[in-house]
């Protein structure tokens, strides 16, 4: 555990070397880089897929994956939309965040209980779900802009700080303690490792996974709530390719398609690393189809880095 955790700090080191390398290449190809404007647009951005990422994490060290994320933010802001004329705040999002936590708690009793391998079980309810949620809204966007509260997530502001980086920061810290100091947590690790050998410690896997599953389809709706309240509007079309970027941050911030490794504390560092990279591509004038090949091309490295330690190391 000491070698795993001083590993960790040397990944975690090495991230920040590299967050700073590409803000000086970032400052110096666009002077624009360090615009106030530009700095607020690349923290509301990486705000949202922050927050699906730390739920994406706790999939990833029990090594699972979710492809739904996009959709389910899509799905949950889309169900809390349907009753936007209420006139209620808390209501709206109570449903939204409910939609997600039940959505992630179907994904893990799917791959928990059903035996459904994650990949497979994700990519269905990703299609089915953001179907289902063009069908409720009939491929309308719904507008929660008189809702005061509702709207404050992403454009209020506690003093001088923006909302949504508050809440960016409560779900970092929550996440970082239950994966970090908490039983919870370390099991998530011992089952990413050795699955088989928690059978006879006591474990409980299937309730684990269902947790994880569970808290990222929640991390899932209030990224999505947030997104909506920044937009204006409720839009069932939301979240298409977000599982792409948030599987390079997790990866890129230390965790393994394996499962065992990764760290709230990594997935922070490289959700700021993506953040950069997309708003240097923008800068660049590079099509949303050019930053899609650049994130799948940090996907392929890391994980072809990871076969070559684990080949040197064993």
């Amino acid at each position: 555990m000491g070698f795993s955790k001083l590993n960790n700090l040397g990944s975690n080191i090495n991230l920040l070397i590299l967050f700073f390398i590409l803000c000086v290449c970032a400052m110096s190809i666009s002077p624009a880089f360090f615009d106030f404007d530009n700095i607020q647009n690349i923290i509301r951005t990486v705000m949202v897929l922050g927050i699906i990422a730390f739920g994406m994490t706790m999939v990833m060290i029990l090594g699972e994956i979710d492809l739904s994320v996009g959709s389910i933010a899509a799905f949950s802001c889309a169900f809390g939309g349907m009753f936007v004329e209420s006139g209620s705040s808390l209501f709206v999002i109570f449903l939204t965040l409910f939609a997600g936590l039940f959505v992630g708690f179907l994904n893990g009793v799917g791959v928990a209980i059903i035996k459904v391998p994650s990949l497979i079980m994700t990519l269905g309810t990703m299609a089915i779900i953001r179907n289902v949620g063009y069908v409720m809204t009939s491929g309308q966007a719904a507008y929660p802009t008189k809702l005061e509260i509702y709207m404050s997530t992403a454009r209020g502001y506690v003093g001088l700080i923006p909302i949504p980086v508050i809440i960016f920061i409560i779900v970092a810290l929550v996440s970082l303690v239950l994966v970090r100091f908490s039983t919870i947590g370390k099991s998530f690790y011992v089952i990413g490792s050795n699955s088989k050998a928690t059978l006879f410690s006591g474990i409980n896997n299937n309730l684990l996974k269902i947790i994880a599953f569970s808290l990222c389809g929640l991390c899932c709706a209030l990224a999505g709530l947030i997104q909506s309240a920044r937009l204006g509007q409720i839009d069932p079309h939301m979240g298409i390719g977000w599982e792409l970027t948030v599987i390079a941050i997790v990866i890129l911030g230390g965790a393994s398609l394996y499962g065992g490794k990764g760290s709230i504390e990594g997935t922070i560092i490289a959700t700021l690393i993506i953040g950069v990279i997309n708003n240097l591509l923008n800068l660049l004038g590079m099509s949303n189809h050019s930053q899609e090949v650049v994130i799948a091309l940090i996907i392929v490295t890391m994980v072809l880095l990871h076969n070559l330690r684990e080949k040197r190391w064993g």
